[in-house]
């Protein structure tokens, strides 16, 4: 969830690359491989419920990554280093929503490393207090909220400082750039796409780093550590809670626009189920703590999380999006 302080960040146009299909070479193996597993044969391929799976080698390592992608269209081009024609190319890969997240505990007040119970939102006064108090009372930004205008491509989640960030999927690191609010944000190519000046065509994004521990040309794993959460956020300081922005670039083919789509979209599929029901655990839970249970309508949510699956342009106006998949 972006805030009045935020300068809109814009990515750099994307040179054009040649991208290699990996070739399969094996039968399907066992269903029980899923998606950044370790596998043991380059190509080899599985099947994980109606995602198909490829043995592919990420730096020293040979892991399953997920060939499927959301909507109708076919196998994920970015997963082969062609640039998207739309968000339907965008491989589901993603293991995790960027740090430790479980369901709510009422025992710990706590959902993985979410703080909940006990917290309380900043609060405003003067002429724009009925809006920045609107913004500040949700923990967890969703993706489509319209703030001051703006829709909001990518989730924020406020969490306590310290708390430590890590990779949504496994890859390449493409981008580290350093932010206007003084941190960084780790962007993380899917396998087999190459790295260009400014990142790659599909970038799944960890903004609001501090002590980044990765460079780029990096591989990580999902689940491995980038770092920990921002404290740039005055407010959210204030409160002993830092920052994470997370979402999913892409750079659309004819198009020279940067694009957003909603991450919830392309969560690895044998993953989704229960990490949307994570998310939903938490929304209930901080409705319960504010002791309002309108702050999110997850009727009009489409994946949980996302109140749009349009694609979104960086200039986050609500008349920018488009539907293009």
């Amino acid at each position: 969830m972006k805030n009045f302080y935020k300068v809109a960040v814009k990515h750099a146009c994307i040179a054009i690359i040649v991208g290699s299909v990996l070739a399969t070479s094996a039968p399907l193996a066992s269903a029980a491989n899923s998606a950044g597993g370790k596998c043991t044969k380059a190509g080899a391929t599985a099947k994980s419920g109606k995602t198909t799976l490829k043995c592919t080698k990420v730096g020293s390592k040979l892991v399953w990554v997920a060939q499927t992608s959301t909507g109708s269209g076919s196998a994920g081009s970015a997963s082969s280093g062609t640039q998207p024609t739309s968000q339907r190319d965008i491989p589901a890969i993603i293991q995790n929503w960027g740090f430790n997240f479980t369901d709510y505990s009422a025992a710990t007040g706590k959902a993985g490393d979410m703080l909940i119970k006990g917290v309380t939102p900043p609060t405003f006064t003067g002429p724009t207090a009925a809006s920045d108090n609107a913004m500040y009372r949700k923990l967890i930004g969703p993706i489509g909220d319209v703030v001051q205008g703006m829709v909001e491509p990518q989730y924020g989640f406020y969490l306590p400082l310290g708390t430590p960030v890590i990779s949504m999927v496994t890859g390449t690191v493409c981008d580290v750039p350093k932010l206007y609010s003084n941190d960084y944000s780790v962007r993380v190519a899917p396998p087999g796409m190459a790295c260009m000046q400014g990142g790659a065509y599909v970038l799944y994004e960890h903004e609001h780093i501090l002590n980044p521990t990765v460079k780029v040309g990096d591989k990580v794993t999902a689940g491995q550590k980038l770092g920990i959460v921002g404290d740039y956020n005055p407010h959210w300081k204030a409160k002993g809670l830092g920052v994470l922005e997370t979402g999913v670039f892409f750079s659309k083919k004819g198009s020279n626009a940067p694009w957003h789509a909603c991450l919830s979209s392309f969560l690895d599929p044998t993953k989704k189920s229960a990490m949307l029901a994570t998310l939903s655990s938490a929304f209930a839970a901080w409705e319960a703590e504010l002791g309002d249970n309108t702050l999110y309508d997850e009727a009009k949510m489409s994946p949980v999380g996302c109140y749009t699956t349009a694609e979104m342009t960086d200039s986050n106006n609500k008349n920018t999006s488009n539907n293009g998949g």
